[in-house]
């Protein structure tokens, strides 16, 4: 296939992956929270978000951003660092997830919830936290959902690796996409972490799974 035919291609993925469900948002409103350099780190980690949604999927994910504020710290950091990031075809807006969606349709996740989320729904909107904390600050975003009474799930990763410390149990924010995103996509969650855990570096590899599924 040749160059143009992929980028052909990766667009029409793109756009697929803007309208279809489940929404996956990252929610951006954590700013005053983080450092430049922790700012920086999430911008990061979103555009690996959004490398994944090129990829051949059987069943994508509709990536967006939440609470991401025009002349922030984070919109500037994507203007000045990250050509054509106005042309990226990914929902971004000002409003809170709070504010956008229906509450009762929300899953935040956060290590620290004492739920276990166990499947993904389509008509659920997945919330993950954009807060890159080195220090790691315990039930920043738990709290702000309790006392909104929104639902919150934590990825099941104490109950498959019990050897598992609080820290290394924190993942990124492109680490919570993919597994999510290989979950909706058939790949039993355990087996998600599993290939997590396993690899070096706490690496995926998304297309090498496509390939064993294809």
């Amino acid at each position: 296939i040749s160059k143009m035919d992929r980028i052909s291609l990766e667009r029409e993925r793109l756009k697929l992956c803007s309208i279809c469900k489940p929404v996956i948002a990252i929610d951006c409103s954590y700013e005053s929270l983080m450092s430049q350099k922790e700012v920086n780190k999430l911008r990061n980690q979103i555009l690996r978000c959004y490398s994944l949604l090129k990829a051949p999927l059987d069943r994508p994910v509709n990536l967006q951003l939440a609470s991401f504020q025009n002349n922030s710290i984070l919109s500037n950091s994507f203007e000045e660092k990250t050509p054509g990031f106005s042309r990226m075809q990914i929902t971004k807006f000002p409003e809170t997830v709070f504010e956008k969606f229906d509450k009762h349709h929300l899953v935040y996740l956060t290590p620290d919830s004492p739920n276990t989320l166990e499947e993904i729904d389509p008509e659920k909107t997945y919330v993950i936290g954009g807060f890159v904390d080195d220090n790691i600050k315990r039930n920043t975003s738990l709290s702000r959902c309790t006392s909104r009474d929104i639902m919150t799930a934590a990825l099941p990763i104490p109950e498959f690796y019990s050897k598992v410390n609080r820290k290394q149990a924190v993942l990124t924010i492109n680490q919570v996409f993919e597994i999510l995103v290989l979950h909706f996509n058939g790949m039993h969650g355990e087996i998600a972490l599993r290939k997590f855990f396993l690899q070096e570096k706490h690496m995926f590899r998304l297309n090498r799974f496509i390939k064993i599924m294809s």
